[in-house]
């Protein structure tokens, strides 16, 4: 028997009315507060007699603040379920919700059949058992990640996937902010663009590249070019065929990626309707060219939005720079993240080892890598762990050790001949030093800040400044 009972919103209420529920040695398992107005209690207990509820009704509307007592068929928790559940069968393609850790909560009759198991053997499951090559650890862990159109296949059909995050009330907008995501999944014939674009990854939302990629996300519903500028290997492209799976228009439009060829880039004249063109290093491209591209952008859809990605704006012709004027995103070089080195090395690990172990890094190994330029970014950092996870998982290893890595040929090239001509030993590192605290001074940063950020003591830090002439921060 299930009871909805009509109170005030008082202290101690619901305390007085589960004391008459225990007088009476009625077992109460489950229950909900809310309603229309937040003054309903919704009860459920299953043994409860008829008899017995005329008794508890009577001493129910004796408590002060108790408006109201009656039986109901289901309390609204469980109407929602019922209708949910049977709407859900009735959805002819495959909708399924998962954790945080890629297991199937729940799932309808659609996504079973796709799966090809039952429906009860389906909560419980692993997602990653059906996708192999989704990364669904990085793909949950929050939004900046492609959500709409994703082409995946399931035992062999074509799907495009959308997903919904379900955030956590208290801090939606919180790196781990996540309970998990509904999956829905479109039958489709594989696109031919999918299989143009970069390979569909996490965009690694660690350090600096976080702000990036919230960037990202903000970006991915409008309609105005965009330009995505930063060194070679900082994952330009991958941005760029983000951003269209992050738009809804992926759900529906189609994305066309062009490349330079023998210095120029014409656009097909079957690119038309609403979609994404990616445009790819735009640097490459002569003066020339890229005033003819320009025109050509001129006569695209409004509906078809331009993306394209280039070194720096400072390499495009000033015309073809104004087109992509209004918004932009620059992405981090690796060097200047170090710290979430460790992070990005064993989300990639997993990424391009999916089918092997998972494998770690020790500390002499980071180390080593840390004190690496990078001057390819995550292109030259890739290729160095794969090649490194390779010697591991030959010797039978589950850690990367010193011996395991290539060896570093290119050194850092840094202007210390063309800079220190003149100085002495003493004045250059003099220089330097001063350099590097003046840059932590305007961040504003205490002294013990410094001292904690640089590993070296308050009074020293304090010396240090004063024999500079840089102004002593606040505390």
């Amino acid at each position: 028997m299930r009871v909805e009972i009509t109170c005030a919103n008082r202290v101690g209420i619901l305390h007085e009315i589960m004391q008459i529920f225990g007088e009476y040695r009625i077992n109460v398992t489950s229950g909900e507060l809310g309603g229309d107005s937040g003054d309903k209690v919704y009860l459920s207990a299953p043994n409860m007699l008829a008899t017995q509820y005329q008794a508890i009704e009577k001493s129910l509307l004796k408590v002060p603040g108790v408006q109201r007592v009656r039986r109901i068929a289901l309390i609204p928790s469980e109407r929602r379920h019922f209708e949910l559940d049977t709407l859900l069968r009735h959805v002819a393609d495959p909708v399924l919700s998962v954790d945080r850790e890629g297991r199937v909560i729940a799932a309808n009759l659609a996504a079973a059949r796709a799966f090809g198991v039952s429906l009860d053997r389906v909560p419980g499951l692993q997602l990653q058992r059906f996708l192999p090559l989704m990364q669904v650890a990085e793909l949950l862990r929050d939004f900046t990640v492609p959500r709409y159109g994703l082409p995946v296949r399931v035992r062999g059909r074509a799907f495009r996937m959308e997903w919904s995050p379900i955030p956590v009330e208290e801090s939606p907008g919180a790196v781990d902010s996540l309970a998990g995501a509904v999956l829905t999944l479109q039958p489709s014939e594989m696109d031919q663009y999918a299989a143009e674009l970069p390979r569909l990854v996490a965009l690694w939302d660690f350090d600096r590249r976080r702000e990036s990629c919230l960037r990202l996300q903000e970006l991915a519903g409008l309609g105005s070019p965009l330009l995505i500028a930063g060194e070679r290997g900082v994952g330009k492209s991958t941005f760029a065929a983000a951003l269209h799976h992050l738009s809804p228009v992926a759900a529906a439009g189609d994305c066309h990626r062009l490349l330079p060829r023998d210095g120029q880039l014409q656009v097909p004249a079957h690119v038309r309707g609403a979609g994404t063109l990616i445009l790819e290093d735009l640097h490459r491209l002569s003066a020339t060219a890229q005033l003819a591209l320009l025109r050509q952008l001129r006569d695209l859809p409004p509906e078809l939005r331009p993306i394209a990605t280039c070194s720096s704006a400072e390499k495009l012709e000033p015309a073809l720079a104004q087109l992509f004027s209004s918004l932009a995103i620059t992405l981090p070089p690796l060097r200047t993240m170090r710290p979430a080195l460790s992070r990005f090395t064993l989300a990639m690990l997993r990424q391009e080892t999916p089918q092997a172990r998972p494998l770690n890094l020790s500390e002499e190994t980071l180390a080593i890598l840390k004190r690496h330029d990078w001057p390819d970014n995550f292109n030259g950092l890739r290729d160095y762990l794969v090649a490194a996870a390779g010697r591991c998982l030959a010797r039978d290893g589950d850690t990367v050790e010193v011996g395991d890595l290539p060896d570093l040929a290119v050194q850092p090239r840094l202007p210390w001949q063309e800079w220190g001509r003149g100085l002495t030993y003493r004045e250059m590192m003099e220089r330097l030093e001063r350099a590097l605290l003046g840059d932590l001074v305007a961040e504003q940063l205490s002294t013990r800040e410094l001292a904690k950020r640089l590993g070296i003591s308050h009074t020293a830090v304090a010396n240090k400044l004063r024999k500079f002439g840089l102004a002593k921060p606040k505390g």
